[in-house]
């Protein structure tokens, strides 16, 4: 007769499915906890997390208390992202196997969907601790100390993991990327080769969002997000539209709260026009609350809550609203799920605003303009291009608080200053070595840095110092709230954009206070956006052609006494900051793709 110990030594042998198939037939014979145990643990390894659940189960109900069992089901119910389930079934797995590198592996991985990075950061310490030489979990915690802005801690993590397994996926480009954070720039160009190369093989070897930041190279970010692409499902067969009916159009997004995207949109998605598009809002990031969440719901007509939906199941859930346009508005940045649109959300779905690159599958069309990409440019998307007049909403001018006094942020008087509060993952060395050669053109001056990740700034400034800069005349701004970011811009003279990652909201930011932004667009989108917004309020002579020429002008534009006025009374006489200019072209464009 078959015994569980003949299935387990197929296991073991790595033979999983036929290992299942014996399981299936035990269990229907002569059920026991072994064979639901190990019917669980090979479907797991197969890809059927429900049906290994199912079994898992079924094996609970003859032995509640097992460890293995406990074990593989807080391993499925993290598969199937039920993470509050997921948890629950971790501290039950742990209160009786103490010391289960998986389950906090498991545990952390939940956590931090969750949000609770904290709490997932102590969970995957015991793991590491536990099997220190285990990969999965150096570079889980990695990349929970990234999230929780503790760049230099998850570099030393990735350097330890390049001792243990060199080959490990997307090493060289995670620890780059950390590195970059702040601005650590040792081994950079060594690096950035091998994430090239990983791209020009075949690999995916580097998360989408930082390739966009890493170069500038468009052929390669559409290689990167092909190869990062959630896989197809079966496209579903759409029901004939009424005509006449209202467009339906549903923004999805895990940042509908108080956050740049936000801050951007909010004042669309209220001049929308209520009589021809019904907006509905598909929110899958916290319920945080406050003021600019309930701005939001008041400017949707549907507000839909979907943090702990899966992806099947909130593309399921547009489908049932009939949704006409799915707009992605987060594509592969940080809690982004591009699986939404791999479900299909809408006959219609479009990639906007939150993500500056292709999705290389599964979005239809991308929303820019003729600035960011430009005609002739369309083989680097795998979306087809809808221009509209410009590329980047904005909500309305408004009156700014008073700024601070030059001493209250640490500026010395009377130096021209030049400004980027851009994180500083963006600058690259060879951006900061342009930075200082205007800084030694222009020896009564000072930068003025957003500070970011600790080490940044002692790092900026100990490459000042090699630059034969005085590292004094870097000026390091902390995090403030928004009103008071937006208030101390005043002080600036010129911002300094980056790329080939450029300034996108903190552009918009610096012109809404009326600072000039002096841009270098290169071949991405990423790097255009600053153009973009300069193109749109007739202000050309702030778009540099070439990096000496990006030089020279910043030098002669910090001395141009006028240049603020003449940036303040453009973007007045610009539809840059008009909503409701903005919101009619974008309702112009949905109704084209309806119609199409």
């Amino acid at each position: 007769m078959t015994s569980a110990r003949e299935a387990f030594d197929l296991y073991r042998a790595g033979h999983s499915a036929e290992a299942a198939a014996l399981c299936e037939r035990l269990v229907a014979e002569a059920p026991s906890v072994e064979a639901w145990h190990l019917l669980g643990v090979t479907r797991l390894e197969l890809g059927s997390a429900e049906a290994a659940l199912a079994a898992l189960d079924a094996g609970l109900a003859l032995d509640p208390v097992r460890p293995g069992l406990l074990s593989a089901r807080t391993l499925a119910l993290t598969a199937l992202r039920q993470d509050d389930e997921a948890v629950v079934a971790a501290r039950a797995a742990l209160a009786v196997d103490p010391d289960n590198p998986p389950v906090f592996n498991a545990l952390a991985a939940s956590l931090q969907r969750s949000g609770g990075f904290t709490e997932a950061l102590a969970a995957i310490d015991h793991a590491v601790r536990a099997a220190p030489r285990e990969p999965a979990y150096r570079a889980r915690r990695a990349a929970l100390l990234t999230l929780l802005n503790r760049p230099a801690d998850a570099a030393r993590d990735l350097e330890a993991l390049f001792e243990l397994n060199p080959g490990h996926p997307r090493l060289a480009a995670d620890l780059l990327w950390a590195r970059r954070q702040t601005c650590d720039w040792r081994e950079d160009a060594a690096l950035d080769m091998l994430v090239k190369a990983d791209l020009k093989l075949g690999r995916a070897g580097v998360a989408p969002f930082a390739a966009l930041a890493l170069f500038d190279l468009p052929a390669l970010h559409r290689r990167c997000a092909t190869l990062s692409a959630p896989p197809s499902v079966p496209t579903p067969v759409w029901p004939a539209r009424p005509v006449g009916d209202r467009i339906r159009v549903g923004y999805l997004s895990s940042d509908l709260h108080e956050h740049a995207t936000a801050r951007l949109l909010a004042g669309v998605l209220e001049a929308h026009d209520r009589s021809r598009f019904e907006i509905f809002a598909v929110s899958y990031g916290p319920e945080t609350g406050g003021a600019m969440q309930a701005r939001l719901k008041a400017a949707c007509e549907h507000w839909i809550e979907a943090r702990r939906l899966s992806d099947a199941e909130i593309a399921l859930k547009c489908r049932e609203q009939g949704l006409d346009i799915a707009v992605d508005l987060k594509g592969y940045t940080q809690d982004g799920r591009p699986g939404i649109l791999a479900h299909r959300a809408a006959p219609v779905q479009v990639i906007w605003l939150g993500y500056p690159g292709t999705l290389g599958a599964h979005a239809d069309i991308v929303l820019a303009d003729a600035v960011t990409i430009p005609p002739g440019a369309e083989a680097h998307w795998s979306e087809a291009v809808v221009r509209l007049p410009h590329y980047q909403p904005n909500d309305a001018l408004a009156a700014a608080i008073p700024p601070p006094s030059r001493a209250e942020v640490g500026l010395p008087e009377g130096a021209r200053v030049f400004c980027c509060f851009n994180n500083p993952a963006k600058i690259t060395p060879e951006v900061f070595e342009i930075w200082m050669e205007i800084l030694r053109g222009a020896p009564q001056s000072v930068l003025w840095l957003y500070a970011g990740a600790p080490g940044a700034a002692e790092n900026l400034r100990a490459e000042a110092i090699k630059a034969g800069v005085a590292p004094e005349r870097l000026v390091f701004a902390d995090p403030a709230p928004h009103n008071r970011h937006l208030a101390r811009h005043a002080l600036a003279d010129l911002v300094l954009d980056t790329w080939p990652y450029g300034a996108h909201t903190t552009a918009s930011d610096a012109l809404r206070m009326g600072v000039p932004v002096l841009t270098l667009p290169g071949e991405s989108f990423a790097s255009r956006v600053g153009a973009s917004l300069l193109t749109a309020i007739d202000m050309a002579d702030l778009i540099a052609t070439s990096k000496a020429d990006y030089v020279a002008r910043a030098l002669v534009l910090a001395a141009d006494q006028t240049l603020k006025a003449r940036v303040a009374e453009a973007v007045r006489r610009s539809t840059l900051f008009d909503p409701v200019a903005f919101a009619q072209s974008l309702e112009a464009a949905y109704a084209a793709l309806v119609r199409r």
